[in-house]
């Protein structure tokens, strides 16, 4: 482990703890402020560093990089919970949704997890968010279903953490350590589709209430947040322009389905893809159908393939977002 490395670990462990504090009632709301301040510190770190670069597969990430994925994960948390003044709730429930879909994202990008991200289209496209946040229009029982698919899903993947936390301490070897992370990432991820959930439970009233407050007759046009830090909404975006999603297929997956299969399975930090859908329409069918080929892939995703292997010749590791590097 290098020496930046070791010191974003330190910090990371910081703002970890800190996170686990909140959600077991251990610290208040407000500490998390300064915790949001180093989280983003370290996103930048490892965008910089490009610890995840795309021309790389999951595989070859070290295992004790693995735990960085959760950054935007615990951002999004943060940011949802920090205490807001009324007119600044919206804000901070959009800029929390943006961080959860990245984590989501990038999970689905390197293969962690496999299921149907809803706001992605079928080309891995990100689906515009509406001017005004409208309420999900659900029914009651499907929604109460799914939460207690969740929560049970949560539990299970939790006792699985548990475990290898103990196994770890036994017997510290990488290969314990990278079943570990994995766990944990995909616990984080049924964790930020709740959140996700909740935020578009919440963001139309919170979007109300502003209205309310300063007069909704006067059809004032809102004022536009402030965004993110630039280098990480243009990297996504340029990156999504010349490979699409960088994935050659898409899950057909729900996210139900995919807990499913892994529990099956019987090991949570197993990374053996399940069946997905071909951007082309063609359906998956496991480790002998494997995504570009040129029998199956489409002339589209041919075409992301070549350009992606030309982009990888040359742009060796490392290489990544200059920006901030002089």
């Amino acid at each position: 482990m290098s020496d930046d490395e070791s010191t974003l670990t330190t910090k990371f462990r910081e703002c970890e703890k800190a996170i686990h504090d909140f959600e077991a009632d251990d610290i208040d709301s407000m500490a998390l402020k300064p915790i949001i301040e180093t989280l983003l510190t370290l996103e930048k770190h490892v965008d910089r560093l490009d610890f995840f670069s795309t021309n790389e597969q999951f595989e070859e990430f070290p295992s004790s990089s693995l735990q960085f994925l959760l950054i935007p994960a615990y951002l999004g948390l943060a940011i949802e919970n920090v205490p807001a003044e009324l007119d600044l709730r919206a804000q901070h429930l959009r800029t929390a949704r943006t961080w959860f879909r990245r984590f989501l994202e990038r999970l689905l990008l390197f293969g962690v997890i496999s299921f149907k991200l809803p706001f992605l289209d079928e080309d891995g496209e990100a689906i515009p968010d509406p001017e005004e946040a409208e309420l999900p229009q659900r029914n009651h029982e499907v929604r109460r279903t799914e939460r207690i698919r969740r929560a049970e899903a949560r539990k299970n993947l939790e006792m699985a953490l548990e475990k290898l936390q103990i196994e770890r301490k036994r017997n510290n070897d990488e290969s314990t350590m990278r079943e570990l992370y994995i766990v944990q990432l995909r616990l984080w991820a049924i964790k930020a589709v709740s959140e996700l959930d909740s935020i578009a439970e919440e963001l139309p009233l919170a979007e109300h209430m502003i209205k309310v407050r300063s007069g909704a007759a006067t059809h004032t046009p809102a004022k536009k947040p402030p965004s993110l830090p630039p280098f990480i909404i243009t990297k996504d975006e340029q990156q999504r322009k010349v490979f699409g999603l960088g994935y050659p297929s898409i899950p057909s997956y729900s996210v139900d389905q995919w807990y499913e299969s892994m529990q099956q399975s019987g090991r949570f930090g197993d990374m053996s893809k399940p069946n997905v859908v071909h951007i082309d329409g063609q359906d998956g069918g496991g480790d002998d159908d494997v995504p570009g080929s040129d029998e199956d892939e489409s002339e589209e995703a041919r075409q992301k393939k070549i350009i992606f292997d030309d982009y990888k010749d040359t742009h060796r590791r490392g290489w990544g977002n200059t920006h901030g590097k002089g």
